[in-house]
């Protein structure tokens, strides 16, 4: 019986053996097989690059700089130069010190949350010198209008405060800061001469707390972590002239009242504004020596039975009580600050933080992301 000429007639071991013989002779079928075989393997990297490419998230492809890591953000040049005038400068001035910064963890993530000085001041001395104490980098959430003024910053380790940005960054491990008061609490802190400038105000128009930062830590289940932290003698860092003026002449009520009396377009409009003017005016205020000490307070755990409101609050208290231990004199020391050049009718009755502020609901500013 005649061998079958056609090798797909051939038992698998003839067949294999057939081909090396004719590989052998004329290589043409090794360099078809190569030929074929390199152009799966491109094929697969090609495929592998696009699947990669539809992984990356909205975050990362928002803010490509964050996800660097901590020694990549901690040895570029802006960072390093940034972080040499800032340690020089807070430690000739202000004497800064860090305390319990030992209850951070190194290896995982951690959520640290703080209150809003008016000036702003303390911020970036707190950013720089956490790295040079514990060689992390605390990604900073700031609100997203002053990102876009001062987009440089991102080489500093902070980002705008959207919530999606916040959880994917816990989840990859970094450490994340957040200042949940933002606007509304700068303006309270520089009202009637920093009568209340040591008073955490977590709250909307309405009298809703806010609690997105709160619900980026449940995202990352029981037992996170959340770090309460401030800088003791933060509000005396600064003072400042023009603001005091401002709130003197109650300027701030009236710009207020005003814009609570427009349109939701306006009003949101006039609070942009207000926002800008106060940071920019915070940027002018004369510097004075005083010892300054960052605290930072024992973890609030996340529960199994949290809610986004329940969670809130307990880390508000547990912020405002590390304040109210560690701020030598508590609120006598800051209503003797009011009283230093204090202006007549500063003890007229509180009103209502929001008949104050000029204020909105927390998602016109950022949708409880950030400051």
């Amino acid at each position: 019986m005649a061998p079958p000429h056609n090798n797909e007639a051939l038992p698998p071991a003839d067949r294999i053996l057939r081909v090396s013989k004719s590989s052998i002779l004329d290589g043409r079928d090794c360099a078809t097989l190569n030929a074929a075989d390199e152009h799966r393997k491109e094929t697969v990297v090609a495929s592998s690059k696009s699947e990669s490419k539809v992984q990356v998230s909205d975050a990362r492809r928002r803010e490509p700089t964050a996800f660097l890591s901590d020694q990549e953000i901690a040895q570029s040049r802006i960072f390093r130069a940034a972080q040499s005038m800032a340690c020089a400068y807070s430690s000739m001035m202000y004497q800064f010190s860090v305390e319990g910064h030992e209850r951070l963890p190194k290896d995982r993530a951690a959520l640290i949350v703080t209150l809003h000085t008016y000036h702003s001041g303390d911020i970036g001395i707190c950013l720089l010198n956490a790295q040079k104490v514990t060689g992390r980098v605390i990604r900073g959430l700031l609100h997203r209008l002053l990102m876009r003024m001062a987009g440089f910053i991102r080489f500093l380790g902070v980002v705008p405060g959207y919530r999606d940005t916040a959880e994917e960054l816990l989840s990859q491990g970094f450490w994340v800061g957040v200042v949940p008061g933002g606007a509304e609490e700068v303006m309270m802190h520089a009202s009637e001469n920093g009568k209340h400038a040591y008073e955490t105000a977590w709250n909307s128009k309405e009298g809703q707390a806010r609690c997105g930062f709160a619900r980026v830590a449940l995202k990352m289940g029981p037992g996170f972590e959340v770090f309460p932290c401030f800088c003791e003698n933060g509000e005396e860092m600064k003072i400042n002239p023009l603001a005091d003026l401002w709130t003197f002449l109650r300027l701030d009520f009236a710009w207020g009242a005003l814009a609570r009396m427009m349109p939701f377009f306006i009003r949101w409009w006039m609070l942009q504004i207000a926002i800008v003017v106060a940071f920019t005016v915070s940027s002018f205020g004369i510097p004075l020596p005083v010892k300054v000490t960052q605290h930072i307070g024992e973890a609030v755990v996340v529960q199994k039975d949290d809610t986004a409101e329940t969670l809130a609050e307990r880390i508000r208290g547990s912020l405002q009580s590390l304040i109210d231990v560690k701020q030598k004199g508590g609120t006598e020391a800051t209503l003797q600050r009011s009283a230093i050049g204090g202006a007549p009718g500063q003890q007229r009755a509180r009103r209502k933080i929001s008949e104050r502020m000029l204020c909105t609901d927390a998602r016109d500013l950022q949708e409880d992301g950030g400051e």
